[in-house]
Protein backbone atom coordinates (compact mmCIF):
# COMPACT_ATOMS: atom_id res chain seq x y z
CA UNK A 1 0.00 0.00 0.00
CA UNK A 2 1.52 2.96 -0.88
CA UNK A 3 1.52 6.27 1.01
CA UNK A 4 -1.24 8.34 -0.76
CA UNK A 5 -3.78 5.90 -0.54
CA UNK A 6 -2.80 5.13 3.41
CA UNK A 7 -3.31 8.71 4.29
CA UNK A 8 -6.76 8.49 2.42
CA UNK A 9 -7.84 4.92 4.05
CA UNK A 10 -6.44 7.04 7.63
CA UNK A 11 -8.54 10.18 6.70
CA UNK A 12 -11.59 8.27 5.58
CA UNK A 13 -11.43 6.39 9.17
CA UNK A 14 -11.11 9.62 11.13
CA UNK A 15 -13.86 11.02 9.08
CA UNK A 16 -15.85 7.89 10.01
CA UNK A 17 -15.38 8.33 13.41
CA UNK A 18 -16.35 11.99 13.54
CA UNK A 19 -19.60 11.04 11.89
CA UNK A 20 -20.65 8.47 14.72
CA UNK A 21 -19.61 10.96 17.08
CA UNK A 22 -21.41 13.64 15.64
CA UNK A 23 -24.83 11.59 14.90
CA UNK A 24 -25.54 11.56 18.83
CA UNK A 25 -25.06 14.61 19.36
CA UNK A 26 -27.05 16.05 16.85
CA UNK A 27 -29.88 13.47 17.66
CA UNK A 28 -29.72 15.28 21.41
CA UNK A 29 -30.15 18.78 20.24
CA UNK A 30 -32.96 17.28 18.03
CA UNK A 31 -34.32 16.25 21.44
CA UNK A 32 -33.46 20.15 22.71
CA UNK A 33 -35.39 22.04 20.00
CA UNK A 34 -38.44 19.77 20.50
CA UNK A 35 -38.32 20.41 24.43
CA UNK A 36 -37.94 24.14 23.78
CA UNK A 37 -40.82 24.11 21.60
CA UNK A 38 -43.16 21.93 24.56
CA UNK A 39 -41.81 24.96 26.82
CA UNK A 40 -43.15 27.47 24.38
CA UNK A 41 -46.37 25.82 24.48
CA UNK A 42 -46.34 25.73 28.43
CA UNK A 43 -45.08 29.35 28.27
CA UNK A 44 -47.72 30.61 26.56
CA UNK A 45 -50.57 28.73 28.52
CA UNK A 46 -49.47 29.55 31.36
CA UNK A 47 -49.23 33.26 29.45
CA UNK A 48 -52.84 33.12 28.97
CA UNK A 49 -53.48 31.60 32.23
CA UNK A 50 -51.86 34.60 34.30
CA UNK A 51 -54.11 37.23 35.71
CA UNK A 52 -52.68 40.67 36.83
CA UNK A 53 -54.46 42.17 39.59
CA UNK A 54 -53.85 45.38 41.25
CA UNK A 55 -51.85 44.03 44.64
CA UNK A 56 -49.41 42.40 41.75
CA UNK A 57 -46.34 44.09 41.63
CA UNK A 58 -44.43 41.91 39.42
CA UNK A 59 -45.03 39.48 36.45
CA UNK A 60 -43.38 37.24 34.81
CA UNK A 61 -42.12 38.77 31.65
CA UNK A 62 -43.20 35.68 28.83
CA UNK A 63 -42.50 37.79 25.87
CA UNK A 64 -38.54 38.27 26.98
CA UNK A 65 -38.65 34.30 27.86
CA UNK A 66 -40.00 33.62 24.40
CA UNK A 67 -37.37 35.72 22.62
CA UNK A 68 -34.78 33.69 24.99
CA UNK A 69 -35.79 30.65 23.81
CA UNK A 70 -36.19 31.74 19.87
CA UNK A 71 -32.45 32.70 20.47
CA UNK A 72 -31.01 29.71 22.07
CA UNK A 73 -33.39 27.71 19.31
CA UNK A 74 -31.44 29.88 16.41
CA UNK A 75 -28.20 29.11 17.99
CA UNK A 76 -28.60 25.10 18.05
CA UNK A 77 -30.05 25.30 14.43
CA UNK A 78 -26.96 27.54 13.32
CA UNK A 79 -24.58 25.01 14.96
CA UNK A 80 -26.55 21.95 12.90
CA UNK A 81 -26.79 23.91 9.78
CA UNK A 82 -23.45 26.41 9.90
CA UNK A 83 -23.53 29.09 7.74
CA UNK A 84 -19.29 29.50 6.96
CA UNK A 85 -19.95 33.13 5.24
CA UNK A 86 -21.92 34.85 8.47
CA UNK A 87 -19.81 35.74 12.08
CA UNK A 88 -21.41 34.41 15.06
CA UNK A 89 -24.30 36.52 16.31
CA UNK A 90 -23.22 36.65 19.51
CA UNK A 91 -26.79 38.01 21.51
CA UNK A 92 -26.49 37.73 25.36
CA UNK A 93 -30.05 36.14 26.70
CA UNK A 94 -31.77 38.64 29.09
CA UNK A 95 -32.18 35.73 31.88
CA UNK A 96 -34.16 38.58 33.93
CA UNK A 97 -37.76 37.34 33.97
CA UNK A 98 -39.67 39.79 36.34
CA UNK A 99 -41.04 42.68 35.31
CA UNK A 100 -43.16 45.45 36.98
CA UNK A 101 -46.85 45.04 37.00
CA UNK A 102 -48.65 47.86 35.37
CA UNK A 103 -51.78 48.93 37.55
CA UNK A 104 -53.53 52.06 37.64
CA UNK A 105 -52.63 54.49 40.66
CA UNK A 106 -55.14 57.78 41.81
CA UNK A 107 -53.18 60.90 40.68
CA UNK A 108 -53.09 61.98 44.16
CA UNK A 109 -51.49 59.09 45.78
CA UNK A 110 -47.92 58.86 46.91
CA UNK A 111 -45.05 56.69 46.48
Amino acid sequence: MNTSTSALLLTCLVSLGAAAQDAPERSELGLMQGQITAIELLADRASTASVSTAETRYRFDYSRFAADLERVRQGIQKYLSPSRAQPADLIELSGDYRAEAPHSRSSDEHD
